[in-house]
């Protein structure tokens, strides 16, 4: 279940700290502070990566991209993944693969898998990329 403060997704609000208001838009939902000036955008990879699957289900993940449309942040959403395999993955720092890349640069990165949760960094990849190939 996701949980909203106003209304916004705790991702986006992760992701965003001064987040007040949001504009969904086709491909992305559009993220404001107080004075309406645009922050960033939301991704996220659902339903684009349905049926991409880790060890024990499927890797829904979330991708900040700022003002530029570069990538800010990833985040992998509610799973019913094996928790010891997302630990592993969180702590190689492979969320970090994306950051500061654009969408096409991110499209083209080759990453590698985390050792002992190979199943699990593979499908967030594969998310991140279904995700990305949406907005392109």
């Amino acid at each position: 279940m996701t949980t909203e403060i106003k209304g916004i997704d705790m991702a986006i609000v992760r992701a965003f700290p001064t987040v007040e208001y949001v504009k969904k838009a086709s491909m992305w939902t559009e993220v404001y502070d107080a004075h309406r000036q645009l922050l960033g955008y939301a991704v996220y990879s659902k339903p684009s990566s349905n049926g991409i699957k880790g060890y024990a289900g499927e890797t829904p993940v979330f991708i900040a991209l700022d003002k530029n449309q570069v990538i800010a942040g990833v985040w992998l959403l509610e799973n019913q993944e094996t928790p010891k395999f997302v630990q592993r993955v969180e702590n190689a720092g492979y969320f970090n693969n994306w950051n500061g890349l654009t969408i096409k640069k991110a499209l083209k990165k080759e990453v590698d898998t985390v050792s002992g949760a190979t199943f699990t960094s593979r499908a967030v990849a594969l998310s991140v990329q279904a995700a990305l190939k949406q907005l392109l």
